[in-house]
């Protein structure tokens, strides 16, 4: 089950902090609010289904061509419909544990899901032994989702090396990766016109905090994949606020605000390991932590939503993730852990 279901725990009138949705805890630019507000007139009329300008500003982001990018209601939605393109009942590997919305749109095209389960969850060399085995699609987080682990560098180009070599598409979500400091270096943007077999993911809702607006795109040179996206996508298929958010925040520096979440992450991390919080080594914006009994469920009965893993393979509910909030927010987490363990 996904995290971020705070309006839905809030329906009973107790307040709750929300851990479990990895959302930038500074919240929506207050330009933006204004942006927003202003655009409230215009929701009369349709959305515009141009959407050069935002191309545009993708293109100049990541030095793509604009024929390249494919615009979505979410990152989620897109999964679902790139999934779709591919022959019934492909082989789909999906690397584990991870975002468990790879493996419902396995599902929702009876695709044949082939999991490989990294060896304390990150990826090594083992995957080659999956992919020799007839694999078409292989999907590849970085940062992984619920660790922030991040692929070694040369693994991940011999990984892509390999797949186009076997016609493997690799689809490389990289939705986190703006939390990482510096995390563009990482990135496989440069590399598209290399590996034609290759799409890659990306979300503006999680860093502009404004997911309840969805917007996300797929970077891809393989035009075919392109041109059966677009014929599985309705019309107005984003809606005006969302278009008018991502032009906002596709002209805007984060760099400060990455630094001072990885730099609050790195207390929240010294705090949570001091009480005997085993916490895992993520570049992004949450941390993956563990202890010997479950604190999911205490620590909602207190009021602090944390994402339980225990639907995540090969995890159990003694793994929790935490979302890095303000300085504030995390020592009420900290503190109410403290005091669960010292009881």
């Amino acid at each position: 089950m996904h995290g971020g279901r705070l309006l839905e725990f809030s329906k009973s009138g107790k307040k709750y902090i929300d851990f479990s949705a990895s959302i930038n805890p500074y919240g929506i630019d207050p330009n933006l609010k204004d942006i927003l507000k202003k655009s409230i007139d215009i929701l009369v009329h349709y959305p515009n289904q141009d959407y050069s300008e935002i191309k545009a500003l993708i293109s100049r982001k990541h030095d793509v061509s604009e024929e390249s990018i494919y615009l979505g209601n979410g990152a989620n939605s897109i999964i679902f419909r790139l999934f779709s393109i591919f022959d019934k009942e492909s082989n789909i590997c999906i690397p584990t544990p991870s975002f468990e919305s790879y493996r419902l749109a396995a599902e929702s095209v009876s695709a044949n899901i082939v999991y490989y389960d990294m060896n304390r969850f990150k990826i090594t060399n083992e995957i080659f032994d999956i992919l020799s085995d007839n694999i078409d699609v292989l999907v590849l987080t970085n940062p992984n989702n619920p660790t922030g682990y991040l692929i070694e560098e040369e693994l991940l180009q011999r990984l892509l090396e390999y797949c186009k070599a076997e016609n493997i598409f690799v689809l490389l979500d990289e939705c986190f990766l703006e939390f990482v400091l510096d995390g563009e270096k990482y990135s496989q943007i440069s590399n598209l016109s290399k590996y034609t077999n290759l799409a890659i993911l990306r979300s503006l809702t999680k860093l502009y905090a404004f997911p309840g607006l969805r917007f996300g795109y797929l970077l891809t040179e393989n035009k075919k994949i392109i041109e059966n996206l677009k014929k599985l996508t309705p019309s107005w298929d984003i809606n005006t606020l969302a278009l008018e958010a991502a032009k906002f925040s596709l002209t805007q520096d984060m760099s400060q605000v990455v630094l001072k979440i990885q730099k609050e992450k790195s207390i929240l991390l010294k705090n949570l390991k001091s009480v005997g919080i085993e916490v895992f080594d993520s570049k992004a914006n949450f941390l993956l932590c563990r202890y010997k009994k479950n604190l999911s469920n205490a620590l909602l009965n207190q009021g602090v939503i944390v994402r339980d893993c225990s639907d995540y393979r090969g995890m159990d509910n003694t793994y929790f993730r935490v979302a890095v909030r303000t300085n504030s927010d995390n020592m009420i987490l900290f503190e109410n852990i403290k005091e669960l363990i010292e009881r």
